[in-house]
C-alpha cells in the first residue's frame, strides 16, 4: 500500500476478543442453545433474528438470484430455488439467520458466537444460495444493510495527507442498481463492477469482481476504494485462517463521464476470429493507452470510451484503423451515453449481457491469462496469441477477450499485483458443466480448459492470472494467494 496515492484504503476495524474458528484445529461439536438464550440474543437485534423455513430465510431472501440456474441433487434436476426448499423440508435448512439491518447487529452476531460455539454462515450470495446447512446454526444476511450516501468532499480518516474528494458511501447489501442510479442523479461516475441482474448484485461484489470496462481509464473497484468498514473477531482483516464482513465501502466519485460505445455482431466463425483477434492485437496498446474498454468473442466485439468526453468523431478516429483492419462483413453500431448508468440502463446494454453472463453463473468451467505488454511488441508472440485463441489446442464452449483491467490508469496500485497494470487483455476459456453430467464428463471439461490455456502459460511467463477466475489446476497455484480460487490476485 502506498500511503501517498489520492486511493489510499483505510480499514476500519470493529473487533472482538476471540477468534471465531481456530485455523486448522478440528471443529467442535454443534452446541444446542435453549430456546431462552436465542430468544436472549434476539432482544440484542430488535428483533431479527429469524428461524430459517422453506418461507424464510436465504432461500427467499435469495429468489430473484436464483431464477433459472439450475442445480443437481439427489439425482434429480433442479433449480437453487427448489434444491433450497428440498434441504428445508428435511430439515437441513432450520437453523437461525440475523436480518443484519446496522453494523451493530453484526457485531452482536460475532460476540454470540464466539460466546456460544454456535457456528458461523457467513452469506454469500454467489456461492452459498442455501446458507445455512444445518440445525442450530447462524447465518449473517446483509441484504437489509442498503443505506447510501454522497459525500461531496470525503476525507478517508486517518489519512490527512489524502486530498478531500467527491465520493459515495453504501452499505454492503445496496444494490449495484441503487448506487448506479444515486451516482446518476448526482451527475457522478463511479467505478463498479459489470453485471447481467444490477438488481440482485450487491455492493460487497465491488471485491468479488473488481474488474470494469472503465478500468482502462479510470482504474478497477479496488483503485477507487477511498474507505472500508469491516467487522472481524479477532481483529485480523486478511490471512488464509481469517475472516471478516465488510459491512461499508466508500469509493471515489469522478466527475460526469459520457460515454461513447462500439459494437460489431459478427457470424461465429473461425476465420472471423482470426481476422478480428489479429487487428485487436495489432491495436491493443494503443487501444488501452486511449482507455477503450470492453468485450471481444466469437460473436462480436463490444468497445466502451470514457475519455472523449462523447465525442464520437474523436471515437471513431481513434479505433479507425482497428474497424478498417478487422476487415470481416457484421453489423456495426455507435452510440453515445451521458453516463454509465444511462447506459446500463439502456436497450443496448443488453449487448453486455452475451459476454458477461458465462463469467457470472455458476457450473462452469473456466481457465484465464492475464496477456501482458511485452506479447503484444513481439511480431511472432502476437501470432501466436491469435493462433492460440482462433484454434485451441483442445475442444472448449467458447472464449472471451476481457478488456476490463486497469492498464493505462496512472494512480494508485493500492491493492493489485503489478501484472494487471502491465496487461491490456484477460483471456479466458469456458465450458459449461450442465445438471446431470457425470463426474467423468466434468472432470474432461475441467480438463479442456486448462489444456486450452497451456499455450497462453507458454506465451506469457512471468504473466499472472486473475484468481477468482482461474481453473482449479493452475499450475504454481501456491503463490502469495495461496490457493487458485482466491479472492484476491495472484502472479505466477
Amino acid at each position: 500500500m502506498h500511503s501517498q496515492s489520492l486511493l489510499s484504503l483505510f480499514v476500519k476495524l470493529f473487533t472482538l476478543p476471540h477468534s471465531i474458528f481456530t485455523g486448522s484445529n478440528p471443529r467442535p461439536a454443534i452446541p444446542i442453545l435453549s430456546s431462552d438464550t436465542w430468544a436472549q440474543f434476539n432482544s440484542t437485534l430488535s428483533g431479527r433474528l429469524h428461524l430459517s423455513t422453506t418461507e424464510s430465510g436465504p432461500c427467499a431472501v435469495n429468489a430473484a438470484l436464483l431464477q433459472g440456474l439450475t442445480f443437481e441433487a439427489s439425482g434429480e434436476k433442479l433449480t437453487p430455488w427448489e434444491q433450497c426448499q428440498v434441504i428445508a423440508a428435511k430439515g437441513g435448512n432450520n437453523g437461525y439467520y440475523v436480518d443484519a439491518h446496522t453494523t451493530a447487529d453484526v457485531v452482536n452476531a460475532f460476540r454470540f458466537v464466539d460466546q456460544t460455539g454456535v457456528p458461523l454462515v457467513l452469506n454469500n450470495l454467489e456461492t452459498e444460495f442455501c446458507s445455512s446447512p444445518s440445525p442450530n446454526t447462524l447465518t449473517i444476511l446483509t441484504e437489509s444493510m442498503n443505506k447510501l450516501d454522497f459525500i461531496r468532499s470525503f476525507q478517508p480518516r486517518q489519512c490527512s495527507s489524502i486530498q478531500s474528494t467527491p465520493a459515495i458511501s453504501f452499505s454492503s447489501g445496496a444494490s449495484l442498481k441503487s448506487i448506479y442510479s444515486l451516482a446518476e442523479r448526482e451527475h457522478v461516475t463511479v467505478v463498479g463492477p459489470t453485471a447481467i441482474n444490477f438488481d440482485s448484485a450487491r455492493g460487497d461484489s465491488f471485491f468479488k469482481d473488481t474488474t470494469s470496462v472503465l478500468a482502462p481509464a479510470l482504474g478497477s473497484a479496488l483503485d477507487n476504494l477511498l474507505e472500508v468498514e469491516i467487522v472481524t473477531p479477532d481483529g485480523q482483516g486478511g490471512g488464509v485462517n481469517n475472516f471478516a464482513l465488510v459491512t461499508r465501502i466508500t469509493v471515489k466519485a469522478h466527475p460526469q463521464t459520457p460515454l461513447t460505445v462500439y459494437s460489431l455482431a459478427l457470424a461465429s466463425s473461425q476465420s472471423n476470429t482470426r481476422r478480428v483477434i489479429s487487428a485487436l492485437a495489432q491495436h491493443a496498446l494503443e487501444m488501452a493507452k486511449n482507455g477503450w474498454g470492453g468485450y471481444v468473442s466469437a460473436s462480436g466485439v463490444l468497445l466502451v470510451n470514457p475519455t472523449f468526453g462523447g465525442n464520437l468523431d474523436t471515437a471513431k478516429q481513434s479505433i479507425g484503423g482497428l474497424v478498417k483492419d478487422m476487415t470481416v462483413d457484421g453489423k456495426e453500431e455507435w452510440a453515445r451515453f451521458a453516463d454509465f448508468g444511462e447506459w446500463i440502463s439502456s436497450e443496448d446494454y443488453e449487448t453486455v449481457h452475451a459476454f458477461v453472463k458465462p463469467l457470472q453463473i455458476p457450473n462452469q468451467a473456466i481457465s484465464s491469462r492475464l496477456i501482458t505488454t511485452s506479447l503484444f511488441k513481439d511480431v511472432y508472440g502476437k501470432q501466436d496469441l491469435v493462433k492460440a485463441i482462433s484454434t485451441p489446442t483442445q475442444r472448449v464452449d467458447s472464449w472471451l477477450v476481457a478488456l476490463t483491467l486497469p492498464y493505462a490508469h496512472s494512480g494508485s496500485t493500492t491493492s493489485f499485483t503489478p501484472a494487471l497494470y502491465d496487461s491490456p487483455w484477460n483471456v479466458y476459456f469456458l465450458s459449461s458443466l450442465e445438471p446431470g453430467m457425470s463426474k467423468e464428463d466434468r472432470l474432461i471439461k475441467l480438463s479442456a480448459v486448462a489444456k486450452a490455456n497451456n499455450f497462453l502459460r507458454y506465451l506469457t511467463p512471468g504473466s499472472g492470472v486473475y484468481s477468482e477466475q482461474a481453473d482449479l489446476s493452475e499450475p504454481n497455484h501456491e503463490g502469495p494467494c495461496g490457493s487458485a480460487r482466491s479472492r484476491r490476485n495472484n502472479t505466477h
